[in-house]
């Protein structure tokens, strides 16, 4: 245990909101940590067992899971950032949701759990200096993690045809596939992971890491606080500040500050940056190095009904890994169907009709040659000619699963091609030449825009997560991956913030 604030100065635990706070919110504690999903929860909990107190603050509402609606309007305007809009621009414009909420993106993830894959790992120990993230080590976390997260497969029946039919044609080609682990040990296949899982059956980390640390007694909850300002002395920042937000209408009403003896930011990889950039906080390469994982879709029509809405989101995947990219499965609702597939006129109207005999996957790369930024104002990505052609190269496999399923016809979401109705089309039309413009991407799992290493000139915090220049002030989220990672992330996420609760220090 180490020593914490006085009794009086520390922070009430539990969850509080909006309608319980002052027109002016005093708080105080050992540590204050901006932002609740992967990284910040999983730091509270590690901050928490060190008898520290903590207060966690989260410019989004706190929700229960009888409130969520299961209806994409409702959840793009409450649980989902710049209400769903936000977007890349550059060579090609690429929507890049996240989330907005205690819990943060795992709010609206469809739970997929991946170990951080062994090469990336070495990878950010040799050239980024992070030698603390021994296998050992990471693995005693991701142990941790699974038992805590209810990280297991889902049964067959939950998973239904959408994911069956896909699983059925890459056996057929003797690809390398399997369920995907989930933290989702109560999915009832209701499909509606990212609208919030009303069930239950979704364990977010408002549910799980989170939970602990405020059942600990140490930790507070502020939900409803958006950090705007800091106050320093010397190489040390004392204080933040910002607005409460009035739920509903998310009208700034009212004002908070928190004073703690170290901070943590973990906003997420674009709130991260945007927050130290805006705060001068940092000299580093703040915003640079954004990654995320392009991915694109292919919708295939079976004579037999298959309702993709129903059943796990996300439930099987085919690792073609060495090669750069994933294959997953991937379902949403029939409006979001219609928003994504660039049929038009009679074409699509066709394609709504019979959306329940359609299944859909997809590939999710492992982008290498891409670059992008995150600036105060915009989001810059620039697909990479390698990135580029692996997505293509994972839409025309993705074909080819489906049609080795028994798909009469396939619908890749690239512009200008249409249907294809025979696996011998299938490289005739989906060419290497196709520019990234047309392709219908989609930007998963954003990274890398506070890069971690051990050199201040080419990295944006130090091996143990804490800002080159400030002694007591950190970045625990995806933002500190000094690489693309390759796979889902959250797992990693909630590893690193494990990792970077242990070695914040409050002296």
């Amino acid at each position: 245990m180490e020593p914490h604030l006085p009794p009086g100065r520390v922070v009430r635990a539990g969850h509080h909101g909006f309608e319980g706070y002052p027109a002016h919110l005093d708080l105080e504690a050992d540590v204050c940590v901006i932002g609740s999903g992967a990284g910040g929860s999983a730091t509270a909990a590690a901050l928490a067992e060190r008898g520290l107190s903590v207060v966690v603050v989260e410019e989004g509402r706190r929700w229960l899971p009888e409130q969520f609606q299961g209806r994409a309007p409702w959840a793009f305007k409450h649980l989902y950032a710049g209400r769903g809009t936000r977007a890349t621009r550059g060579n090609c414009i690429i929507p890049m949701p996240g989330g907005r909420g205690v819990g943060g993106s795992t709010l609206v993830n469809s739970a997929i759990c991946f170990r951080t894959p062994e090469a990336v790992l070495e990878d950010w120990r040799t050239r980024f200096g992070c030698h603390h993230l021994t296998d050992a080590w990471m693995g005693a976390c991701f142990d941790r993690i699974w038992r805590t997260i209810g990280v297991t497969v889902n049964p067959p029946e939950v998973q239904r045809n959408n994911n069956h039919i896909f699983r059925a044609g890459a056996e057929a080609l003797g690809l390398a596939g399997a369920w995907m682990a989930r933290s989702a040990p109560g999915c009832q296949g209701c499909g509606t992971c990212q609208q919030g899982c009303s069930t239950g059956g979704k364990l977010s980390v408002d549910r799980t890491f989170l939970a602990e640390a405020v059942a600990s007694g140490n930790v507070g909850v502020y939900a409803d606080c958006k950090v705007v300002g800091v106050e320093t002395e010397g190489d040390r920042v004392v204080a933040v500040t910002g607005r409460t937000v009035r739920p509903g209408d998310y009208v700034e009403d009212g004002a908070f500050r928190v004073r703690a003896r170290a901070f943590v930011v973990s906003a997420g990889p674009i709130g991260s940056p945007r927050f130290l950039l805006a705060n001068g906080l940092s000299d580093g390469p703040v915003g640079q190095n954004l990654h995320i994982h392009p991915t694109a879709g292919v919708a295939a029509r079976f004579d037999q009904e298959i309702v993709a809405w129903e059943g796990v989101t996300q439930g099987y995947y085919v690792d073609c890994w060495s090669s750069g990219y994933l294959l997953q499965t991937f379902s949403m609702p029939p409006d979001q169907y219609f928003l994504s597939f660039p049929l038009v006129g009679d074409d699509m109207l066709a394609f709504m009709r019979d959306l329940r005999h359609y299944a859909s996957a997809g590939v999710v790369v492992h982008d290498e040659d891409s670059r992008g930024e995150v600036t105060e104002s915009s989001l810059v990505y620039d697909l990479g000619d390698l990135d580029r052609t692996r997505i293509l190269a994972g839409l025309r496999a993705t074909a080819r699963v489906f049609f080795a399923a028994g798909a009469t016809e396939v619908v890749p979401g690239v512009h200008g091609v249409g249907r294809i109705r025979t696996v011998g089309e299938i490289d005739e039309l989906l060419t290497d030449d196709i520019p990234a413009h047309a392709i219908g991407l989609y930007a998963s799992h954003p990274m890398g825009t506070c890069r971690m290493g051990d050199d201040p000139a080419r990295s944006v915090v130090d091996p143990d997560g804490r800002v080159w220049g400030w002694r007591n002030l950190h970045v625990a989220d995806a933002s500190v991956f000094p690489t693309s990672l390759g796979v889902n992330p959250q797992v990693t996420v909630m590893a690193l913030g494990l990792t970077i609760g242990k070695h914040v220090q409050v002296s």
